[in-house]
C-alpha cells in the first residue's frame, strides 16, 4: 500500500509533459516549507504568546498577517507582469528566508515582540507574492484535467512538512526556550535546497506569455456559454481589478460568497488558537509547546494531507462552486465544535473540532489556489488570482482584529483624535463561534445558489 502511495509522487508516473516541472517542484515541496513552517500562523502564534508574551492585539496581528498580507497580491501581479516568472519567484523566496532567519536574533523582551510581529508580516507579504505568481506556473505547466491532482500532491507534501517540522523543532522549546536561535537558522539551510530546485523549473509557453504581457492589455469579454469562456479584444482598454469584477458576473458572485465564508474561518481561527494557548497554560501540561502545536497546526494539517487526494479527484470533475458547496458543511461543523469546546473549556472537544477543520482545510487549500481557474482565461490567470488574493487580504485586515475584540472585549475610554468615548465591553466569549457558524452557513447557501445558476446557463 505504501509503495502504491509513493508511486503517485514518482515523476515518472506523471503525464510526460509535466515530468520535468513536477520533479523540481517535488524537491522544492520537500524542503522549502521547513522554513515556512516556522512562521505558519498557528506555530508562530503559539511561539509568540508563550515565548515573547505578546499582547492580544499583537497576537491577532501575527495570526492575521497571512491574511492581510494578501492585500499585496495585486501589486505582486503587476510587478511580475512582463518578467520571467520563475526568476521572480526565486527572488521572493530568498527575501522570505532572510526575514525568517532574522527571528533567531531577536530578544524575547523589550522591542522583541514588536520586531517579531514586523518580521512575520514581511515574510507573509513575500509569500503572498510567491503564491500569486506560482498560480501562473501551475496554470501553464499542468493541464486542467490533471492540474488539481498534480498540484494537490505538491500541496500534500507541503502540508506534511508544515505539520511535522514544528513538532520536531518546537518540542525542544519545552526543554530550552532559547533553542529557537538554532532552530530557525537550521530551517533556512534546508529551505535553500528548495530554492535551488525551483530555479530549474521551466515555464511552458513563457515566451508567448511575456509577449502578450508586454503588448496592449485586454479586458475580459464574455462570449458564449458557459460564461467562464472568454474571447479577448486586443484593442480594448486596459483591464483592471474593477473591470474584471464588473464584467464577470459569476466570478464577482463567487468572490462575494468566498469573502463571507472566508471571514468566518479567519475569525474563528485567530480566536481558537488564542484559546488553545490559554487552556494548555492553565492545564499546566508538561509539554505545553508540543501540545499547543499539535492542536493548532499538526492535527489540522495532517488531516488536510490525508483528505487532500480525495478532494483533488472531486475538484478535477466539478466546477469549484459545486466543490465549495460540498466542502462548506465541514466548515459549519467545525465552527459548532469550536463553540462547544470553548463553552466547556475542553481541549478534547477542541481537538475533535480541529479534526473537522483539517478535513475542510484539505479541500480549501485546493479551491483557494485553483478555484479562479474555472473563471479565467489562461492569459488572465495572474490577474484573477490577484483579485482573489487581494480580497482575501481585505477581510484579513479587518476580521481577525474584530474577532479578538469581540472575544476579549475592551476597557473603554476616549478614542484618540476622534474624542469619542467608547463604553466598556466585556466581549461575547465563546458565543463568537455561533456568529462564525452563521457566516459559514450564509456562504454555503451562496455557493449552492451560484452553482445552480452556472449549471443553468451552461
Amino acid at each position: 500500500m505504501i509503495q502504491k502511495i509513493l508511486e503517485h509522487f514518482d515523476p515518472r508516473n506523471q503525464p510526460w509533459m509535466t515530468r520535468p516541472s513536477f520533479s523540481h517542484e517535488l524537491i522544492h515541496a520537500l524542503t522549502f516549507p521547513v522554513a515556512l513552517a516556522m512562521v505558519e500562523g498557528g506555530v508562530v502564534g503559539v511561539f509568540a504568546k508563550k515565548a515573547f508574551g505578546v499582547s492580544p492585539m499583537l497576537f491577532a496581528t501575527i495570526m492575521a498577517a497571512p491574511m492581510f498580507a494578501n492585500l499585496t497580491s495585486f501589486a505582486w501581479a503587476r510587478l511580475a507582469r512582463g518578467r520571467p516568472k520563475v526568476r521572480f519567484i526565486n527572488a521572493l523566496q530568498l527575501g522570505t528566508l532572510a526575514s525568517i532567519a532574522a527571528i533567531a536574533l531577536l530578544p524575547t523582551g523589550g522591542i522583541g515582540p514588536g520586531v517579531l510581529t514586523l518580521l512575520v508580516i514581511l515574510s507573509r507579504c513575500l509569500q503572498t507574492g510567491i503564491v500569486t505568481i506560482r498560480s501562473t506556473v501551475w496554470r501553464m505547466n499542468y493541464p486542467r484535467r490533471v492540474r488539481a491532482r498534480i498540484t494537490g500532491r505538491l500541496a500534500l507534501i507541503n502540508s506534511m512538512i508544515i505539520a511535522t517540522a514544528p513538532l520536531i523543532g518546537y518540542a525542544v522549546l519545552d526543554w530550552n526556550i532559547e533553542a529557537f536561535r538554532v532552530i530557525y537558522p537550521a530551517s533556512i539551510l534546508i529551505a535553500m535546497v528548495g530554492v535551488g530546485a525551483f530555479s530549474r523549473v521551466r515555464l511552458r509557453g513563457e515566451r508567448d506569455l511575456l509577449r502578450y504581457e508586454a503588448g496592449p492589455t485586454a479586458r475580459p469579454q464574455p462570449h458564449g456559454i458557459p460564461a467562464p469562456i472568454y474571447e479577448y479584444d486586443p484593442a480594448a482598454p486596459n483591464h483592471s481589478f474593477w473591470d474584471v469584477l464588473r464584467r464577470d458576473h459569476h466570478f464577482r458572485r463567487y468572490m462575494l460568497w468566498q469573502f463571507i465564508a472566508g471571514a468566518s474561518n479567519m475569525m474563528s481561527e485567530v480566536v481558537v488558537i488564542y484559546l488553545i494557548v490559554d487552556l494548555t497554560s492553565k492545564a499546566k501540561i508538561r509539554f505545553e509547546y508540543l501540545t499547543s502545536i499539535m492542536l493548532a497546526t499538526a492535527i489540522p494539517m495532517l488531516l488536510a494531507m490525508l483528505t487532500l487526494p480525495l478532494w483533488a479527484r472531486y475538484l478535477d470533475r466539478v466546477h469549484v462552486t459545486r466543490f465549495r458547496g460540498r466542502q462548506g458543511w465541514f466548515w459549519i461543523s467545525n465552527q459548532l465544535g469550536n463553540w462547544l469546546g470553548a463553552a466547556t473549556g475542553s481541549l478534547t472537544i477542541l481537538g475533535i473540532a480541529r479534526v473537522l477543520h483539517g478535513v475542510a482545510r484539505g479541500g480549501g487549500m485546493l479551491a483557494w489556489n485553483l478555484g479562479h481557474n474555472d473563471f479565467a482565461d489562461r492569459r488572465m490567470v495572474t490577474l484573477y488570482m490577484g483579485i482573489h488574493v487581494t480580497l482575501t487580504g481585505v477581510r484579513g485586515a479587518v476580521v481577525p482584529f474584530l474577532a479578538m475584540l469581540l472575544f476579549v472585549g475592551w476597557p473603554g475610554g476616549t478614542i484618540p483624535v476622534l474624542g469619542w468615548t467608547a463604553p466598556t465591553f466585556d466581549g461575547i466569549g465563546h458565543h463568537l463561534f455561533l456568529a462564525t457558524a452563521a457566516l459559514a452557513l450564509i456562504g454555503e447557501i451562496g455557493f449552492v445558489s451560484l452553482n445552480r445558476r452556472i449549471e443553468k446557463t451552461g
